[in-house]
């Protein structure tokens, strides 16, 4: 484990002043088992003591779900939010990944989070060892029904170094193409957009040194327009829509990316398509879509 940076103070300031923070930031200890870390508790402590003296919001951290041992103290420090990394409800898919956690732990850490008014953000990921599009689907619902804050969807990268690559290299892991990524997770989307559960992210963060370590993999720069993308072309191509109402910001994901040319697009404050039997408005189309995909996975 990792001790902390030399002034815990000088960190902070330094990224409240590069990015410009105000009342309404928050600091993000992200990239890692948080909670894990041998001082931690200091850290936060040095943390939310700067937060305070610059007036900031809170303290977002990421952990994992079985290293959620003190949540007052998260609570009592100005953690506002936590994202826990399931990355799957599926047991053979996490014991597959050697995650060392179980999905009951995902369920407890995140009703312990909750319990605290803390907000809290589930991260999971697809095409993980012994995964599938059903396991990926039931991930989703299973989330949904511990109705987080947030939730953050990336699919699985091969990356230099890891155990990963050598099960790649050797055939026994096959990553999923960037086709079915897109597909799996644009029904994913679907599942918490018609819960009304907010999308963090969508997509892996692109820092330079991972991407220049992705050795296999769906990468795409654009993986998260593309994925929602294509649950709009879902509703597009389902409904044999000749016309689509919607708000001018989501043209390009509706119609741009979608090269849809015989669709034409109007703006309005609301998403609905025109058909040859009348009107479908995209939330109720969404209800259905999720019930037969609920239906699919049994």
């Amino acid at each position: 484990m990792r001790e902390s940076p030399i002034s815990v103070r000088d960190e902070v300031m330094k990224a409240y002043a590069f990015y410009r923070g105000d009342k309404n930031s928050e600091i993000g200890l992200y990239g890692g088992t948080f909670t894990a870390i041998k001082n931690w508790k200091e850290i936060l402590k040095e943390v939310y003591a700067v937060v305070q003296e610059v007036g900031m919001k809170g303290i977002r951290i990421s952990t994992r779900p079985d290293e959620i041992d003190d949540v007052d103290f998260l609570a009592d420090n100005g953690v506002v939010l936590v994202e826990i990394g399931a990355q799957s409800m599926v047991q053979k898919v996490l014991d597959a990944s050697e995650r060392q956690h179980s999905v009951d732990d995902v369920r407890l850490a995140v009703e312990r989070i909750k319990e605290k008014k803390i907000k809290v953000c589930v991260h999971l990921m697809t095409g993980l060892p012994l995964d599938s599009k059903r396991d990926d689907i039931f991930s989703a619902f299973e989330v949904a029904k511990l109705n987080p804050d947030a939730v953050r969807i990336h699919p699985t990268l091969v990356l230099k170094g890891t155990k990963l690559e050598k099960m790649y290299l050797n055939g026994t892991y096959h990553p999923q193409t960037l086709e079915e990524a897109i597909d799996v997770v644009s029904d994913m989307i679907s599942i918490f957009k018609n819960d009304k559960i907010q999308l963090e992210r969508i997509g892996m963060y692109q820092d330079a040194e991972t991407i220049k370590n992705v050795i296999s993999g769906p990468y795409h720069p654009a993986f998260g327009e593309l994925a929602i993308s294509a649950l709009y072309k879902k509703f597009l191509k389902s409904t044999g829509a000749t016309k689509v109402y919607a708000p001018e910001n989501l043209r390009s994901q509706i119609v741009g990316r979608n090269r849809i040319k015989d669709v034409k697009f109007e703006i309005s404050d609301d998403i609905s398509a025109v058909t040859g039997s009348g009107t479908i408005h995209f939330d109720e189309w969404l209800s259905e879509y999720v019930s037969h995909l609920k239906e699919l996975i049994g």
